[in-house]
């Protein structure tokens, strides 16, 4: 019995330190098959579903915003980016819209795709916009910045407000340029109804000007669900 509690001890003592050795260096991981490994090449487009709200007016920059894969990403006949995946941005440009009919500019920078096998670094530009709620699109400049354009009714209601302030102002500019032209005529003076036309068209005229100098530009804004198409710069590597 003693001989056989000796034997059991020497054994232990022998394979403690092999035990000892495997737990410090532990068996490397499985190396990664090419076959493991997709590349999406640069160009690709993906469509993504916005999650929140965005506008130029009210978004600041270093907002985050949320948007999900509205479409599998396909590459050589294979899914490669399920529908759903999410996607991380944030606001980099947030500028309101201006008088003399500037527009709002937003710039959103998609960077990070939460995948499977982990989060991915993104290096895209968004081409273009489209907002079925407001049944409006919006294509990007060549930096991927979105613009808003010139807001034709905002104009024409300013414009019509001027005119209606003005109205006052030509009535007036009329009964005076009766006056005169009677007096005119009375004294033999050249001054007639020429010179009343002359005083309405300046006033309608410049209620014309006020009234596109007081009107803003649209503003960008984009709600939730709207489609942003995402053009890739550089290649994204997934791991299946």
């Amino acid at each position: 019995m003693f001989k056989r509690f000796c034997t059991q001890l020497c054994l232990c003592a022998l394979l403690l330190p092999a035990f000892a050795s495997a737990a410090q260096n532990p068996a490397p991981a499985a190396p990664i098959k090419d076959e493991d490994v997709i590349v999406i090449p640069a160009g690709t487009e993906m469509q993504l579903s916005l999650r929140d709200s965005v506008s130029s007016k009210l978004s600041e920059p270093g907002d985050e915003i949320l948007a999900t894969v509205r479409r599998d990403v396909v590459v050589d006949g294979r899914v490669i980016i399920q529908q759903g995946t999410e996607v991380v941005g944030r606001v980099t440009v947030a500028e309101p819209a201006g008088r003399l009919l500037k527009g709002g500019r937003l710039h959103l920078t998609f960077e990070r795709i939460r995948l499977n096998s982990g989060e991915r670094r993104l290096n895209s530009m968004i081409k273009s916009v489209s907002d079925f709620s407001r049944d409006e699109k919006i294509k990007s400049d060549g930096e991927g910045t979105l613009k808003g354009g010139k807001d034709g009714g905002k104009v024409l209601t300013n414009v019509g407000t001027a005119v209606g302030l003005a109205s006052a102002g030509a009535t007036v500019a009329v009964l005076a340029g009766n006056a005169r032209a009677i007096n005119s005529a009375i004294n033999g003076e050249g001054y007639g109804y020429g010179g009343t036309i002359g005083a309405l068209a300046g006033v309608y005229g410049g209620a014309v000007i006020v009234g596109i100098l007081l009107s803003r530009g649209k503003e960008v804004r984009l709600d939730q669900n709207a489609i942003v198409r995402l053009k890739l710069e550089r290649p994204l590597t997934v791991e299946r």
